[in-house]
């Protein structure tokens, strides 16, 4: 399992992303792209040493992540990639404590693979995407 990227949370994509550009150097590498499925526009941004962060912003009314940029937005959830993703939810939800959250697909700007998103007891987000 490798850290595939981290979720941010903000008000607009496009001066989040430049502020992070501007300030510590990373580089757009896609989007801005609308996921409507998940109510969210999406821009993904890398560091020189592969760190990559999903930029989300709320998109409609019903976005998932608006009451949490309500709050102050910010860190979202985390996202591993990993070999075999019905085996890692069988083993990661097998204590009944996290429940599953499946998209059709992750976001079209990581190449529509395979996710799930997890919601542990502690109300954590964690991403699966299938490599």
């Amino acid at each position: 399992m490798n850290l595939h990227h981290i979720a941010y949370v903000c008000k607009n994509v496009k001066k989040k992303a430049k502020s992070f550009c501007e300030q510590f150097g990373f580089k757009i590498i896609s989007g801005p792209v609308v996921d409507k499925y998940q109510g969210v526009k999406i821009l993904f941004i890398q560091s020189d040493d592969g760190t990559k962060i999903e930029l989300l912003e709320p998109y409609g009314k019903n976005s998932p992540v608006k009451k949490f940029l309500d709050k102050g937005g910010g860190l979202y959830h985390f996202c591993f990639e990993v070999e075999n993703i019905e085996k890692t939810l069988k083993i990661i939800t097998g204590n009944n404590k996290a429940f599953v959250v499946r998209p059709p697909a992750a976001a079209p700007a990581i190449g529509n693979k395979k996710a799930a998103f997890v919601v542990t007891a502690e109300k954590d987000i964690i991403e699966f995407v299938e490599k």
